[in-house]
């Protein structure tokens, strides 16, 4: 396995919304997913962490591939129109369940920060409260990121 992940090189064009759409299938139930069940006497904290190393470039409708797409990106969050998968997730939540968008964007190529993934990811005031967008410039920091945020939505409690 070791020898077939170094062998691997990049190729294509990154599309995120698709990534965001079967994290979301994941817990919530569709395409080959089932969804999880739920007690409905507990509350729960539903996250997906979005994590790329590109800007959006092309999805099976729109883009290039090489130039970012605000077709692309509307299909993930439209501004101000409510829709896109990144605010149907964020508004889902209910007394029971809340749901939360952490997104990292690796910038070891000197892109722009990604305005789209700073607007994804959950507000900071979404409890656990703090940050849920994070700027990597080196692949080495993202270990110590997914330790942060596997550590802040666990709250656990023990019932007997």
């Amino acid at each position: 396995m070791d020898s077939m992940v170094d062998q691997m090189t990049p190729n294509g064009s990154t599309n995120q919304p698709i990534g965001l759409v079967w994290g979301r299938q994941s817990l919530v139930g569709g395409g080959p997913f089932s969804a999880p069940s739920i007690n409905h006497d507990s509350t729960y904290k539903q996250v997906i962490i979005l994590h790329s190393d590109r800007l959006n470039k092309q999805d099976r409708w729109y883009g290039d591939g090489y130039h970012t797409s605000a077709a692309v990106d509307n299909r993930m969050y439209q501004t101000g129109s409510g829709a896109g998968t990144c605010a149907n997730f964020k508004n889902a939540s209910t007394d029971k369940v809340t749901n939360i968008i952490y997104t990292i964007q690796v910038n070891t190529d000197n892109e722009p920060t990604s305005t789209l993934l700073q607007n994804c990811a959950s507000s900071e005031d979404t409890a656990p409260k703090g940050q849920k967008f994070y700027l990597l410039t080196s692949a080495s920091q993202i270990l110590d990121v997914f330790n942060k945020i596997g550590t802040e939505p666990t709250q656990l409690r023990i019932a007997k």
